[in-house]
């Protein structure tokens, strides 16, 4: 059978990738992810038709704020949860945590400010993640989760519909602080599979990621 066409198939969906090809990889990114732009718009779509004066919500995104983005999520939910467990079912369920997340993008929770269109291009993306972390390609998984946000934050900006910027404002240099304290927990996960690393090392990156966390908080940033 054709690689390409046994791992379109969901069956094969939390096994390594039948090729370990950086080219190979990239081609299963473009799948997964045209599956999610469908889910967006069908989503989409059907949240406007059905749900009283609903309007998919819009929210600041900095370059910044989305290429961190790529290392932040990829090392918490799925990075470390897979160099400690080693469970790609593990994955699903840290997975869905983090696709989940996606429904709250602003303030005020009510139905009409939930983000379905987000949450549902989420899902596919798990499923890659999974794959290519269990493919023994994790850092590629994070270079294109980065590269695929600034791409189509660059692509919005040029069509007019978002406004771009380096950064927004204090909480996005913030956030690449914490991403670069995930990214720090996670070499040290990935150095703990091959010889014995001090678990007294995790306190250093994770110590800055909860006084970063408290001072956002504090602030107002996280609300």
């Amino acid at each position: 059978m054709i690689p390409e066409i046994y791992d379109m198939n969901p069956k094969t969906w939390l096994t390594p990738f039948q090729k370990n090809s950086l080219s190979y990889i990239f081609r299963m990114g473009l799948f997964y992810h045209g599956l999610g732009i469908i889910l967006l718009y069908l989503g989409s779509s059907l949240a406007a038709s059905t749900i009283p004066d609903y309007e998919t919500p819009q929210f600041p995104v900095s370059i910044l704020l989305a290429a961190s983005a790529g290392l932040l999520e990829e090392s918490i939910f799925f990075g470390i949860p897979y160099y400690m467990t080693g469970s790609p079912l593990v994955l699903v369920g840290t997975g869905a945590i983090w696709s989940v997340s996606h429904l709250f993008s602003a303030d005020a929770l009510s139905i009409q400010t939930l983000a379905f269109s987000s949450f549902l291009f989420t899902i596919p993306h798990i499923f890659f993640s999974i794959r290519t972390w269990i493919s023994k390609k994790g850092w590629f998984a994070i270079l294109f989760h980065s590269a695929w946000n600034v791409t189509f934050l660059l692509l919005y900006c040029m069509l007019g519909l978002r406004q771009c910027s380096i950064w927004n404002e204090t909480s996005d240099i913030l956030n690449m602080i914490i991403a670069i304290a995930a990214g720090d927990m996670l070499y040290l996960a990935y150095q703990n599979k091959n010889r014995c690393i001090n678990r007294f090392l995790y306190l250093i990156p994770a110590a800055v990621i909860l006084a970063v966390s408290i001072y956002m908080f504090s602030s107002g940033m996280i609300l």
